[in-house]
């Protein structure tokens, strides 16, 4: 017979092959103990963020309360004043007859009063349901949401919170109104409307609904302040997630800046920057005033010059107050007849020269302005910051560069 040996395995073979094995191991253990790490840390961002973003919108709504009842409490005084000097309403301010205006009468046709955007995210978001586990913050969420709400039905429906004078009701008056131009005369309406009872049952109401705004204030501040320490959120790391969330856009250099802009600030009032080599700047208002007794409109503008740098992504100009000249176009109106005088008297009523002096002492008070700028990937559009809210919101203006233009002289 044939003697067989075994053939013997080198022990190298058997000792790489441990190493083998516990090398993958250990890769594995390593793998799958990082991923779990990277998706811890994931979901603990997420509930914060979350969080944040949450808390912000309660804060927002503190904010919101408070400012109402600072305006309640303003109307209030005007109306008090007028009830007291009720023999000369006629030749009471206009502004203060305007504030009395205000809690009596609904301008618009719109009872909603907060921003539900961030309630809808909250609710409907499976990612933030799924990653935020602290069921006592949901539970003050919810208590929030389902106070806000409750809220907004009670100030829409309960007469404690009605306007005396409905938005189709005003608008009645100004259609009857027998100026040429639809103008109300307030102290007429007021010294009128001033014995309704519906008027007199708004204003004795007046003290309840400030504290009433006040009070949802405070239970909501308290819920605020219950969620920033059950997530371990500080207000200054609340301060930085709301600047960070407001910022968008990319850096700007100076050459992006460099060029025409143009922002439309509303339907009637255009402006225009020139940003220039030499460090100078030129800026153009134009403001486009439309009324009943003309077609067209008059337009009203003021051009100023001024220097400008930048540094750190904020643009700094600096005015030069002499540099202002103030205009009026008329050229662009039409008229009948009969509205010859009512137009010459909008016309003397723009006093030019006052204008001026008001702006030019307006430029001396700021003679610097300062604003955070970013622009697109396509350098073609610009945001200037112009301020921002303790509630975190942000009043931005959209610039968008003009090519091949003569804006300024126009």
């Amino acid at each position: 017979m044939m003697n067989i040996k075994a053939h013997k395995m080198p022990k190298s073979w058997g000792k790489g092959f441990l190493t083998s094995v516990l090398g993958t191991t250990v890769s594995i253990i390593l793998t799958f103990g990082t991923s779990a790490l990277v998706d811890s840390k994931q979901k603990a961002d997420i509930q914060r963020q979350t969080a944040m973003m949450v808390i912000h919108d309660i804060d927002v709504c503190v904010d919101q309360m408070e400012e109402m009842a600072k305006d309640e409490e303003e109307t209030n005084n005007a109306v008090k004043y007028i009830l007291a000097h009720l023999d000369q309403i006629a030749s009471l301010p206009k502004d203060t007859l305007e504030l009395a205006m205000d809690m009596l009468t609904d301008y618009y046709e719109d009872n909603t009063i907060f921003d539900d955007a961030k309630e809808n995210i909250f609710k409907s978001s499976q990612d933030i349901w799924s990653n935020l586990d602290n069921m006592a913050f949901i539970d003050n969420m919810e208590r929030f949401y389902r106070e806000r709400r409750k809220l907004e039905g009670y100030m829409a429906n309960n007469p404690v919170f009605a306007k005396p004078i409905t938005f189709d009701e005003f608008c009645q008056i100004r259609i009857n109104s027998t100026s040429k131009i639809h103008e109300v005369d307030f102290a007429a309406l007021l010294k009128e409307k001033l014995q309704d009872r519906k008027v007199r049952f708004c204003i004795d109401f007046s003290a309840v609904r400030t504290m009433s705004l006040r009070d949802y204030a405070q239970r909501w501040r308290d819920i605020s302040d219950r969620n920033k320490f059950i997530m371990n959120i500080s207000d200054e790391e609340l301060a930085e997630y709301i600047k960070n969330s407001q910022r968008s856009g990319s850096s700007v250099s100076k050459r992006d800046l460099m060029g025409q802009w143009e922002y439309k600030a509303s339907g009637y009032q255009d402006n225009f920057y020139e940003f220039l080599e030499n460090d100078s700047f030129c800026k153009k208002i134009m403001v486009h005033y439309a009324h009943p007794v003309y077609n067209d409109d008059i337009v009203f503008s003021y051009v100023s010059t001024g220097k400008w740098s930048l540094k750190d992504d904020t643009l700094f100009m600096v005015n030069a107050p002499q540099s202002l000249v103030v205009e009026l176009d008329t050229s662009r109106i039409s008229y009948r007849p009969e509205m010859r005088d009512s137009v010459r008297r909008i016309i003397r009523e723009m006093n030019i020269a006052a204008w001026k002096e008001s702006l030019q002492k307006s430029i001396e008070r700021n003679r610097r302005d300062t604003f955070p700028v970013t622009t697109n990937k396509a350098h073609d559009k610009i945001e200037m910051v112009m301020s921002r809210d303790n509630d975190g919101s942000v009043k931005s203006r959209y610039l968008k560069r003009v090519k091949d233009s003569d804006l300024l002289n126009k």
